[in-house]
């Protein structure tokens, strides 16, 4: 029997984790291995859950090292298209695709595979006010990285914080980096390991979390629910694709303004691809005016026309979470399972506002969206 390759191994290792939906959601997260110069990494546009072969770019590593003898320019979107450039004149010969805008941090990181995700609970942490002294507690061993904009910058920024640990580790290097506002990396040198240390987060943080999100189902109030929905086919047209969801925990988050706050804005870069930059809140009020759905559905515009972009999440107070599509909802319950484990880090930090507009404008969010359409 053939000894499995490299890439055998990590297309083995990236389904495991994309069909766990504790870990990924929908396309969150990207993987990698080394082998010799080359380096196997996730493609844009492709699924953990199911990818194959060709889902993953063949890149040299010591085309992507030359990468930090050359200084790029500081005005972001200059910059990000140089780095682009560059970073696609690394890959092997007859490759096509595009690797994962991280892709420069996986080679970074000087072991055969590293695994990229986003688990909510992890993201309790990363999103919490209190994040960076509970990972100081709960793993000494790891690597915090604070609020930093993706792509070539947050790669510095841990090349930089890589080489200050090994100065004071003795040359060692993290296995576990935790990225505010973002997710965690793990790097080892065989999948089990990569399996253990997951294996020892995921339950150490779920030892440690004060409570899990309550999902449970509840009693509707269906009186109003036939308006929000004329409202929002108003807005987006009659065949629009819209979800509805209402339990316990939205429930109490949909009371008003102040319990909304938590999940009010943007965790982290997924979440904005998915579900946008922040739901629309509509107040209850709007039911004892003369046309409802009329009122809703200007709302909805008026933050289209603001902000430049349709809503995918409508939040209405005590009602219930509209989503545009199967894909909003599920990320925006993503958010309100963060918002919940951030409770035992000192409740939720988003992202703030410049970097919200980095991840909005910033050109491979903008094709990674297109993509996942």
């Amino acid at each position: 029997m053939n000894e499995r390759t490299k890439l055998d191994e990590l297309i083995v290792l990236s389904r495991y984790y994309g069909n766990d939906p504790q870990y990924v959601l929908l396309g969150g997260g990207n993987t990698s291995a080394k082998e010799g110069d080359v380096m196997y990494v996730k493609a844009s546009g492709h699924a953990l859950g199911t990818i194959s072969a060709d889902g993953f770019v063949r890149m040299s590593l010591k085309k992507l090292a030359n990468i930090w003898t050359k200084t790029y320019p500081a005005d972001d979107s200059v910059r990000e298209d140089e780095v682009l450039r560059d970073m696609m004149d690394c890959r092997r010969p007859g490759e096509t695709a595009r690797p994962s805008v991280e892709a420069l941090l996986h080679a970074l990181i000087p072991y055969t595979y590293v695994v990229h995700l986003h688990p909510a609970m992890v993201n309790g942490l990363t999103c919490g006010q209190c994040g960076q002294a509970a990972v100081a507690i709960l793993f000494p061993d790891a690597l915090w990285i604070p609020l930093v904009k993706p792509g070539y910058i947050l790669a510095d920024v841990v090349r930089r914080a890589m080489s200050e640990y090994a100065t004071d580790h003795d040359g060692l290097v993290p296995k576990i980096i935790f990225l505010q506002n973002h997710g965690i990396f793990v790097g080892a040198d065989t999948p089990d390991e990569i399996h253990g240390i997951y294996e020892h987060v995921m339950k150490t943080l779920a030892g440690h979390v004060v409570r899990r999100p309550n999902f449970s189902e509840v009693t509707i109030k269906m009186n109003d629910i036939g308006q929000i929905f004329d409202g929002l086919r108003r807005f987006a047209g009659a065949d629009a694709d819209i979800r509805m969801v209402m339990n316990v925990e939205l429930q109490t988050k949909l009371q008003d303004k102040e319990t909304f706050y938590s999940i009010s804005s943007a965790f982290t870069p997924d979440h904005i691809v998915y579900s946008g930059f922040k739901p629309l809140w509509i107040e209850d009020s709007v039911f004892s005016l003369a046309d409802p759905a009329g009122e809703i559905a200007r709302s909805c515009g008026e933050l289209t026309e603001k902000e430049g972009v349709r809503p995918k999440v409508v939040c209405v107070q005590g009602r219930g979470v509209f989503a545009f599509g199967e894909n909003a909802l599920a990320l925006f319950l993503d958010t309100v399972k963060v918002s919940v484990f951030t409770e035992t880090f000192g409740g939720a930090r988003f992202m703030d506002d410049a970097m919200i507009d980095f991840i909005r404008t910033w050109e491979v969010e903008k094709y990674r969206s297109s993509v996942l359409k």
